[in-house]
């Protein structure tokens, strides 16, 4: 089978390896599609750890069960987390699931970029998702980043009718418009630089979309007008600009969350005043990843159109393409979602 191997942006090797046979309660997929994720561009992370084989958004077709697998039969359409809890530990006891050892450890083997993938009994059991007929490969993929930006909104505790707002429009942004418009939103300020982005969100749904001002201050005056009384209740910081982070905090009403929803370089940072955050009763939140429960809503909105997937995805390549779907994804030229389709 064809494996893509990363070594960095610029260096994606295919390599041949034999199909791996499934075990007991595992099952052996093969790879319809996989979608290219923001962290799959991130050579300050993946470059200490290559070569690796990436991949964690993957659909495809059961092609072999292992001794004991129950609930899917060959032939079967699935989508398959890369992570899954344990279920028992301390994390998972109060619902943090992504905080579980065994969700950080556990992975589909070798990765979704390749043309055959195993899952393990866990995976089969507590994050295998059928996918609909009427539901693609390629739309499926969008499972695991939906169900990122679903943790978020639940971990941000969004609530029908808060004023929210949003910085970043990228294709995660561009589903959190949908999503949040899902959950009841109706106030919503989105902040985008980019030109062509500004106009997507517009297409997505978000009726006010603004360049922000160089002096936050002033762009903070201008938010609280647009959105009436002392500002946003809930802010989400889709991008990983310091800027960004910096920004979102200043937009906050009294009382409100700041959600960090994109991670910069582990070695950037940010000025924190604690007065501030006292006196004004700030909750500055983050949100890692998405569980078995978060998969399970994705898959409804996107079943249900709540959330166009077909429209996030606007590049599609051959795993033999991967590091150009990469580069593509790293850069910001009109490129929303990338996906590799496999034959």
């Amino acid at each position: 089978m064809k494996v893509a191997v990363y070594y960095n942006n610029h260096d994606v090797r295919i390599e041949d390896r034999p199909v791996p046979e499934p075990g007991p309660g595992e099952m052996l997929v093969q790879t319809r599609a996989c979608g290219v994720c923001v962290a799959d561009t991130m050579e300050w992370y993946l470059v200490p750890r290559a070569p690796l084989t990436l991949g964690h958004e993957p659909t495809g077709v059961v092609l072999k069960l292992g001794a004991g697998t129950n609930g899917f039969r060959e032939g079967d359409r699935v989508f398959v987390h890369h992570h899954v809890p344990c279920l028992i530990c301390e994390y998972c006891r109060q619902g943090n699931f992504t905080m579980c050892s065994t969700f950080k450890s556990t992975h589909i083997k070798p990765g979704g970029f390749a043309e055959y993938f195993l899952a393990s009994a866990s995976h089969v059991e507590r994050d295998t998702l059928l996918l609909p007929d009427g539901l693609s490969f390629d739309v499926g993929t969008l499972i695991e980043p939906l169900a990122c930006v679903i943790h978020a909104i639940r971990k941000a505790n969004v609530r029908a009718g808060d004023r929210v707002v949003l910085i970043g429009t990228g294709a995660m942004g561009l589903m959190f418009v949908q999503a949040l418009r899902f959950w009841g939103v109706r106030k919503l300020v989105v902040y985008e630089v980019l030109e062509w982005r500004q106009q997507k969100a517009r297409e997505f749904g978000a009726d006010c979309v603004l360049t922000p001002l160089e002096d936050p201050q002033a762009e903070a005056e201008r938010a609280r007008k647009v959105l009436g009384g002392g500002g946003a209740d809930k802010v989400i910081v889709a991008a990983k600009d310091l800027r960004a982070m910096e920004l979102g905090m200043r937009l906050a009403n009294r009382g409100a969350t700041v959600l960090f929803f994109a991670t910069p370089q582990p070695d950037e940072s940010i000025p924190l005043f604690p007065s501030y955050l006292f006196f004004n009763e700030l909750q500055l939140a983050a949100s890692y990843s998405a569980d078995h429960l978060d998969t399970r809503t994705a898959l409804d909105l996107l079943t249900a159109g709540a959330v166009d997937g077909e429209a996030l995805i606007t590049h599609r390549f051959p795993v033999e393409d991967l590091s150009e779907a990469i580069l593509q994804t790293a850069g910001r030229q009109h490129c929303l979602k990338s996906v590799i389709q496999f034959p």
